[in-house]
């Protein structure tokens, strides 16, 4: 049943469909019945499926003597959690459950819902949030049967000023942009992180950059010695270890390196942190 997408057609001149009975918000079924058996073919289990469907729904839509409406959106929200996730499918509930009053009742084989209720207040499928319902105007669409534009009333019209301000999963463009710019103006205001914290504290200190590891990952770092003190290093130390020829090997291989990756950065890093934060 999920794919039927009924929108209510308001013609006089055209007797196919009934004028429904409750358009606002929804549509009754005997409307949705001729709807169907003018435009979308099914057999007779299917139909017996659509009433049962909507007798469920309608049943969870009616809001007790003495209840509020918070009291009633708490009680139905897991029943009707479970008919969704079941996969069943109602016509005139089809975005969202209308809060209604009274009984169901069939007449002459015509099944009549529910009374809407004076609030005008549904239940959101997509945000489960209490909204308020408001009569919006009919769209004008081609009716190729009379070749001319009719009115046509649709579920989603009456969810468009909730999608658009509210919901929090909205099914338009423009409720979608609202969600996106919320989220980046909630990650701009948000609280700084320590890291950030310690990281201001420490950026204008007077150190040069050659004389600390600024990056969150190894690097390449400027030697502090130059080529000459390199130099009269290894002279030193290979005239020392003249007579010890693995360690006098070891140090005439070394070349100098004007930038080098530290071995140690870690313990380096932890250590310039550590003194830093002394200051």
């Amino acid at each position: 049943m999920s794919g039927f997408n009924i929108a209510t057609i308001l013609d006089k001149k055209d007797r196919t469909l009934p004028k429904p009975i409750n358009n606002r918000p929804g549509f009754d079924l005997k409307y949705a019945v001729s709807y169907i058996g003018n435009y979308i073919h099914i057999d007779g289990k299917r139909y017996d499926e659509l009433f049962d469907n909507e007798k469920l729904f309608d049943n969870l839509s009616i809001i007790k003597q003495d209840m509020t409406l918070v009291q009633w959106a708490m009680r139905v929200r897991i029943p009707l959690q479970n008919l969704l996730n079941a996969g069943k499918f109602s016509v005139y509930h089809r975005l969202c459950l209308f809060a209604s009053y009274g009984k169901g009742k069939f007449v002459n084989f015509d099944y009549y819902r529910p009374r809407i209720h004076k609030s005008h207040m549904a239940i959101c499928f997509d945000c489960w949030k209490l909204i308020k319902i408001d009569n919006v105007n009919p769209k004008k669409i081609f009716h190729f049967t009379r070749q001319r534009y009719v009115d046509c009333l649709e579920s989603k019209d009456l969810m468009q000023e909730h999608w658009d301000h509210e919901c929090n999963k909205p099914k338009t463009n423009f409720g979608k942009a609202r969600i996106i710019q919320i989220a980046y103006r909630n990650y701009k205001n948000r609280p700084e992180s320590l890291a950030t914290q310690a990281w201001n504290a420490m950026r204008d200190d007077g150190t040069s950059n050659d004389k600390k590891f600024l990056g969150l990952t190894s690097h390449e770092v400027k030697n502090p010695q130059t080529r000459e003190q390199f130099n009269q290093w290894r002279t030193k130390w290979i005239e020392i270890y003249k007579n010890d020829y693995m360690m006098r090997s070891s140090i005439i291989i070394r070349q100098y390196e004007e930038y080098y990756i530290p071995v140690n950065w870690i313990s380096s890093k932890k250590s310039q942190l550590q003194v830093r934060f002394r200051k």
